[in-house]
Parts: C-alpha cells; sequence; structure tokens
C-alpha cells in the first residue's frame, strides 16, 4: 500500500496487471454493485489517510491511473469525525463484548444512553425540554422519513373506529428540488419525474409543492389550501435542489402558518443535522412536530436513522415503527461515543467558524470566475457551488475533472422544474461535506485546488469563445 501511495504522489500510469489480483479484478470489472447511476465512474477507492483518499482511475487505454484527493464528502456526508474515528475504534471492541443482541421490545442502558443524548441535544437547539420528546430508531433516513409521514398522517385517525378526526386535511406541502428518501411513501414528496413516473400515488391525498425559502409562495400556498393541510415536509437547508438556505424571516412565516393552521410541521434533517455549526440547521428556538435524522448518525460505520417526535400533538400507533435494528446495543454504544467526542472537542463550534472561512474564500473564487461557477452557499461544513449557466447540466463531468485534480465532491441536482420562473431555478451544484474534523491545511488545500482548476477551465472557455468568434468573423 505504501509503494501505491508513493505512485499516486506522482500520478504514475501503470499497466492494468501491475496491480495485485484482487484490485486488478475490481478495477478492470467494478466491484459488483448494480448500476444506479446510469454509468458508474472509472475510479476506485482504495485506501485513506487523514484527510486523503488514494484512488485508482482506469484510462481509456485499459491502464491505470494513481491519484491522491481530498475527501469533502466523507461519504454521502455521514463520515462526521473522519480520520478522528481511528482515536475511538479502540473502545469499539469492548462494546462488542458487553453488547447484547437483544430488539428494543427490551430495555438497554447502552440505548438510554443515547437517547438521553439525542433528546437533550435537540432540546438544547429548539428551546424545549427533552421530555417533550419522543424517539426511535430506524436504518434509513428514507425509512426514517416514511415513519415521519406516518405519525402525521395518523395523526387524528382512531382505529376502534375508523375515524379520522383530520380526515378535510387531504394536502401534504412539500418543496420542488427536495429530497426525502427513496421508499414509496416519501416518493410522493419529490417533484422529480425520472423518480416519480410509474410509481403509484397515494389515491386519498394530495402533494403541493412550493419554493423553498419563498415568502410569496409560502403564503399563497397556506391561502389556496386554508383548511386542507395536513402537513408540511421541508428540510433544514435544501439539500438536492443546490444547498439553499432558508431566511429567518421565511421560518418565521412558515412556524406562524403551521400554529396558525394546525398543520403538522415536520423538519428533514438527514443530510443537515450536525453538520452546519449546531445540532440542526433550522433557526435555534423553533420547535417542529417532528424531526427526522441521519446520514452523519452512523459517522459512516453503518445505516442508523431517528424520528423525534413531539407529544402532544403526534403520538405512536402500537405496532407501527417497529424496525428489526432499532439502535442495537452494540450500535448505540458506538453512536452515544461518537457524540460524546463532538460534544467534548466542541466540533459544532469549530465547523460553524471552518464553513464560514471556506464559503466567503470560495464566494471569492465564483466572483473570479463567472464562467464556471455561479453562487456560493451552505452553513457549517455544508457548502454548495453551484455551476455557471453554461455548465448547467456538466456537473457529473466538473465533478470527475475536480477529483482528478485532488478534490472529491458530490453533485447536488439543482432545481430545473419548468413550473418555476427561470430566476427560481437552480443549476447542479458541487456539495462539499468534509468531516467536522478535517484539518484547516487539508480544507484549505482543497479551496486552492478549486480556485486552480477555475482558473484552467475559465481560461478554456474563453479560449473556446474567441476562436468561436474568429470562425463566426
Amino acid at each position: 500500500m505504501n509503494e501505491l501511495w508513493r505512485f499516486a504522489s506522482h500520478r504514475k500510469v501503470m499497466e492494468l496487471n501491475e496491480l495485485d489480483p484482487e484490485l486488478r479484478e475490481c478495477v478492470r470489472d467494478g466491484d459488483g454493485v448494480a448500476d444506479h447511476y446510469g454509468g458508474r465512474t472509472p475510479f476506485t477507492f482504495v485506501d485513506q489517510r487523514g484527510d486523503e483518499i488514494l484512488l485508482l482511475e482506469r484510462l481509456a487505454d485499459g491502464r491505470v491511473e494513481a491519484g491522491t484527493a481530498y475527501n469533502m464528502t466523507c461519504g454521502y456526508g455521514t463520515g462526521i469525525l473522519g480520520d478522528d474515528i481511528r482515536h475511538l475504534a479502540s473502545g469499539f471492541t469492548g462494546f462488542l463484548d458487553r453488547a447484547t443482541t437483544t430488539n428494543d421490545e427490551f430495555h438497554s442502558v447502552e440505548r438510554h444512553h443515547l437517547v438521553s443524548r439525542v433528546k437533550r441535544l435537540i432540546a438544547s437547539h429548539t428551546d424545549t425540554r427533552e421530555t417533550d420528546w419522543e424517539l426511535t430508531f430506524t436504518s434509513t433516513g428514507s425509512e426514517a422519513m416514511d415513519l415521519a409521514l406516518q405519525l402525521v398522517l395518523l395523526d387524528g385517525f382512531h382505529l376502534a373506529s375508523g375515524v379520522d378526526a383530520r380526515r378535510e386535511r387531504d394536502v401534504v406541502i412539500a418543496c420542488h428540488g427536495a429530497w426525502h428518501g427513496w421508499v414509496l411513501g416519501t416518493n410522493q414528496m419529490l417533484d422529480r419525474r425520472q423518480f416519480t413516473d410509474g410509481l403509484p400515488r397515494l389515491a386519498n391525498g394530495q402533494v403541493v409543492f412550493m419554493q423553498y425559502g419563498n415568502l410569496d409562495d409560502l403564503q399563497a400556498v397556506f391561502s389556496a389550501y386554508r383548511g386542507r393541510i395536513r402537513a408540511a415536509v421541508v428540510e433544514g437547508i435544501l439539500g438536492d435542489g443546490g444547498v439553499v438556505r432558508a431566511s429567518h424571516a421565511w421560518w418565521e412565516m412558515l412556524f406562524g402558518l403551521c400554529a396558525k393552521e394546525n398543520v403538522r410541521l415536520i423538519d428533514d434533517e438527514v443530510l443537515t443535522g450536525f453538520r452546519t455549526g449546531a445540532m440542526l440547521a433550522l433557526p435555534r428556538g423553533r420547535a417542529p412536530d417532528c424531526v427526522t435524522l441521519g446520514k452523519a448518525l452512523g459517522f459512516g460505520l453503518f445505516p442508523i436513522s431517528a424520528v423525534a417526535w413531539r407529544r402532544p400533538p403526534l403520538s405512536l400507533r402500537a405496532g407501527v415503527g417497529v424496525r428489526t435494528f432499532n439502535a442495537r446495543p452494540f450500535q448505540a454504544s458506538v453512536v452515544d461515543a461518537c457524540l460524546e467526542h463532538v460534544e467534548h472537542h466542541a466540533l459544532f463550534a469549530r465547523s460553524a467558524e471552518l464553513g464560514e472561512r471556506a464559503i466567503r474564500e470560495l464566494m471569492e473564487i465564483a466572483r473570479r470566475y463567472p464562467s464556471v461557477f455561479k453562487a456560493v452557499r451552505g452553513q457549517g461544513l455544508l457548502i454548495g457551488i453551484e455551476l455557471a449557466d453554461s455548465l448547467a447540466r456538466q456537473g457529473r463531468r466538473i465533478r470527475d475533472e475536480l477529483l482528478r485534480n485532488g478534490v472529491l465532491t458530490e453533485i447536488e441536482s439543482g432545481i430545473f422544474s419548468r413550473k418555476l420562473p427561470r430566476s427560481a431555478r437552480v443549476n447542479e451544484t458541487l456539495r462539499l461535506t468534509p468531516p467536522l474534523t478535517v484539518s484547516e491545511s487539508s480544507l484549505a488545500d482543497a479551496i486552492q485546488r478549486i480556485a486552480t482548476y477555475a482558473s484552467r477551465l475559465a481560461e478554456q472557455s474563453n479560449s473556446h469563445g474567441l476562436a468561436t468568434m474568429a470562425d463566426n468573423a
């Protein structure tokens, strides 16, 4: 492995047969997982040291190029402790030795510790009491959001009589460009045909979409469907729609309208939780009816998500929400230890400070190269760099080229809905979700590499433009 790292530092190109047999097979044929993306990348990730990953790219001629890149994604934003997880790993063996394999029908001290910590963090952020909240765990963020939907849809329904006291409330409000998961329930809240067409819709309800962060649209939707709105589902920051923040005024109006109209509010923090400089991305002191957490809650080690709801108004019907893996004692011990590490090392405050600095520097890069980047948005260490209009749908190409230049990012889909005015649409967006422990030097170097790449791309664009003008002269 040391030899591969040495090759990577020089961007060495080698023959495929120079690799170890197992690695050679993976680079040549892929890892066997089905292609969810309409074409998987030519990159294979081999190792990680600190904030850098070792990668191999299979070239068009069949040879292989070794390289390194700063990991500014930590696996869809999950691995928020980065390399610090190694400092905790020695304790995991003890957790495994002691942990029972009981389900959540039986109590465990390990789960009690985790539930207490998560409730405390949520209560502190929302200015509520820990006792105001109920909490359960699921595996994936999709499951968490599906359970949150069940909570608000079953609110007011009496099983014995079959009567729904809120039956006239048949509308759920969601946002254009939002992402709430893959399962059929959450699929109802997506407004992109490639994910929804051909799948059944709920027969007894309607999903109405509004523009995230737009005060006029928020007011108009609540006015148009007054008396019919059962729930509103929003993200702490609009993620896949381009890392879009909403103003405090928008949040204030949203909470005010929900309270006035007796609408249940779900705050989806699956992507945003833990990484925006605080426990949650929504403004402090605001208490939604339901909060979902995921991704970072598993620290990149395993899938675990959480659903927290306030009582009243919400309650869980017996049997609903039972999961095979509901924070088993081993999982609970690991997650609790990792959260303790986050708190002990003040990583929320650190991510807020680093993020503010990074966003400011990236904004300056976007200002210098408007032919490459249109805007920079974010909070804490959830950062989006929107591509320029000329590159609006070239996110995958840009992501791969940037990876070759030493920075791993991810792509957000943006918002291209024709139901919205052009001014409200968002181009594909590079997403940076580095670990909360990323070193200042790694982050600074990654930003410099982004600047260098943007400069080169802008120069190519200008050269192409001049050549086109000459051809037309």
